[in-house]
């Protein structure tokens, strides 16, 4: 928080960054899905699932005994600002569905933040919890 004109003032809580990109982030580990809304790429620029996918298969869950056992698939779509393949100059919208949701899996940890994820810092930047792994 900082002070300003004698209040108070409590800085907005985004899941915004960039200033050359822009990127907003959505959705939680155990919900419907996450994505991004990629804001300030140019038009003409090739861009096809195919150029982000190897990034999204390198950190899939499922692959070692070291994460996860939840075998997710993280195929990306682009949902919008694209068109054969190249960017429009426009947002680009992209999502990723979660298939292996267990939301009752983290019930034990409700109240306790899980180790090796960001419940903590979720939980200080949004004053809540989310019971769905609200950790991204």
């Amino acid at each position: 928080a900082r002070v300003a004109h004698g209040r108070r003032v409590i800085a907005p809580r985004m899941s915004s960054f960039g200033s050359i990109f822009r990127v907003t982030t959505f959705g939680e580990s155990h919900c419907k899905g996450v994505g991004a809304i990629v804001d300030g790429v140019p038009p003409g620029m090739a861009l096809t699932e195919a150029d982000i996918q190897p990034q999204l298969t390198r950190r899939r869950p499922g692959q070692s005994t070291l994460t996860t056992p939840r075998n997710e698939k993280d195929k990306v779509t682009i949902l919008s600002g694209t068109e054969n393949g190249f960017t429009l100059g426009t947002p680009i919208g992209l999502f990723v569905p979660n298939e292996d949701q267990r939301p009752g899996d983290y019930k034990e940890m409700s109240q306790v933040p899980r180790p090796g994820h960001a419940d903590y810092t979720y939980q200080m930047k949004y004053g809540t919890r989310a019971s769905s792994g609200g950790g991204r």
